[in-house]
């Protein structure tokens, strides 16, 4: 039975190269790709993908805020977690030379990530579109000679397209991706009832009113509960005066003795509290080339 996973973005994008790489020896995968998020987390809800790859964050440009948002708004179950290496290459029409740029189109998380090297090109207009991917797309259907676009180098294959320069970040790059879907995806995760909890992780939002009191009590408790804090992110919540969400991430399982009575203690200091899920720490994967059918 095949296995329908959403992406945000076309073929070739690094959400489908994560995918193949969480999935290895799945021959009988079906990519559905969605232009924006919100048509990503519609999927799985509407019952077109049984789960979706998405990406949560990065190590050069930080958090994919809008995904986080969804899992406190929408949630869906996380299933796993892969690391995904992002190779950014520069990508023209067959023939471009790096002189002849005029134009260079990406996602916005690319474009930050690649913000040094563009930032070195001489008039050059940086252009942000919804997916790497389709940015190549983009190219191969309207641009020129003086239109490039930043994607992976599968993309360019898949497009029939020329690598002009590879690996365009400046730093070790790699895209955290979360798999969310109520569905035993992956025969290689761990049993959660057998396997140490150091193999967990728990992931929570949460929504604070006075910052500093707020953000101290958060941390005291963990500490109280001998809980190993992985990630503490704060981000101003869009529309709602002097109130932040909270990006919460601990070692440990939900189920944990210890892990339930710090959710218990947080839940009264927090204005809302989401827990996203428990999971297995993800590896760091290689992205390879696919050829298509």
């Amino acid at each position: 039975m095949s296995l329908a996973i959403a992406i945000q973005g076309e073929l070739g994008s690094n959400s489908e190269l994560a995918v193949r790489e969480y999935f290895p020896d799945r021959t009988d995968l079906v990519i559905v790709a969605c232009r924006t998020f919100n048509e990503l987390f519609d999927a799985v809800h509407d019952g077109r993908a049984q789960a979706a790859m998405a990406p949560l964050e990065n190590s050069l440009a930080g958090s994919i805020h809008d995904v986080w948002r969804l899992l406190a708004d929408r949630p869906l179950p996380v299933s796993g977690e892969i690391r995904l290496r992002i190779d950014h290459c520069l990508i023209g029409l067959p023939g471009t030379d790096l002189a002849q740029i005029r134009c260079v189109r990406s996602h916005p998380q690319a474009l930050a990530q690649c913000q040094q090297f563009l930032h070195e090109l001489p008039d050059v207009e940086v252009e942000a579109v919804y997916d790497t991917a389709g940015a190549v797309m983009m190219l191969g259907e309207e641009g020129g000679r003086q239109d490039a676009a930043i994607a992976s180098a599968q993309a360019a294959m898949d497009h029939g397209m020329e690598i002009i320069a590879h690996d365009l970040s400046a730093g070790v790059n790699f895209t955290r991706f979360l798999v969310l879907g109520d569905v035993v995806l992956d025969d290689r995760a761990v049993d959660a009832d057998s396997s140490p909890r150091s193999a967990y992780k728990t992931t929570l939002v949460l929504q604070l009113g006075k910052m500093a009191a707020d953000l101290a009590t958060i941390i005291a408790i963990l500490g109280e509960q001998n809980l190993n804090l992985l990630k503490l992110e704060t981000h101003k919540r869009a529309g709602v005066a002097w109130t932040y969400d909270v990006y919460l991430e601990f070692a440990g399982h939900v189920n944990d003795a210890n892990v339930e009575a710090a959710v218990e203690k947080m839940t009264q200091v927090a204005d809302e509290f989401r827990v996203i899920g428990s999971y297995a720490s993800g590896l760091d994967a290689e992205p390879r080339m696919h050829q298509r059918p």
